[in-house]
């Protein structure tokens, strides 16, 4: 017999979402893997384990749905609702995700068996790219940047500054510009300079150096990689 509405519904989340489920919190703690690149295996694997989980709640729960399959929404009390859309909640969202943290732990376990429940849980770090990495909690301080002409350019990264992340391009904006030396030394601020904005997928290097004075030296030049 052909179930619509409600019924309908149910048997989707029940026999689609938990494998997506599933693999979500898989790639969250163990990160993706070589295939993961291609979508066709990451869809067949998510269908696949649905499909699996999706027999098994019907093994369990066979006798409950063919008692509710001539119901419709208004044969239900409140309460009834509520406890019957909680338990979809466990078996759509809960059960999957207790399942790929069981198996990514036992994973983490063979790969490091003296390693803590904290750090197996530790092992991948989602940040997609080093360029967030480095910029995600980086402190005010001075950045200069290496050209591909040989040029070294960079300024002030403060509260003011913004660092693009991914998937976007590399690009800094400084928000005080600084004149740099051929040796890249931190020579003056730029007078009247309102920021540098700077794309770096086209740069040598870019180095994030500590916050200094740039007034407490005694001659016309600063370098603050002289300091922390």
């Amino acid at each position: 017999m052909l179930v619509s509405g409600w019924q309908q519904a149910l048997t989707v989340l029940l026999a689609v979402i938990p494998g997506f489920v599933y693999q979500g919190v898989r790639r969250l703690y163990g990160g993706p893997s070589p295939e993961d690149r291609d979508l066709s295996v990451r869809l067949v694997r998510a269908l696949a384990f649905s499909g699996l989980i999706g027999l098994a709640y019907l093994a369990l729960f066979g006798g409950l749905l063919r008692e509710l399959r001539h119901k419709s929404i208004d044969d239900f009390s409140g309460w009834q609702i509520f406890g019957v859309s909680l338990l979809v909640l466990v078996l759509v969202f809960v059960v999957p995700s207790f399942i790929a943290l069981v198996l990514h732990a036992w994973s983490a376990k063979r790969k490091l068996p003296n390693s803590s429940w904290q750090d197996r849980f530790a092992m991948y770090d989602p940040t997609p790219t080093a360029w967030d990495f480095a910029t995600r909690s980086l402190e005010a301080g001075f950045v200069r940047i290496l050209t591909n002409d040989g040029k070294w350019i960079g300024g002030v990264a403060g509260i003011d500054s913004f660092f693009t992340s991914y998937p976007d391009p590399r690009e800094i904006y400084l928000e005080e510009a600084w004149e740099l030396s051929e040796l890249g030394e931190f020579k003056k601020a730029i007078t009247g300079s309102a920021g540098m904005w700077v794309r770096c997928d086209d740069v040598q290097l870019v180095q994030f150096l500590h916050a200094v004075d740039p007034s407490n030296g005694d001659t016309g030049s600063h370098d603050p990689t002289t300091e922390g």
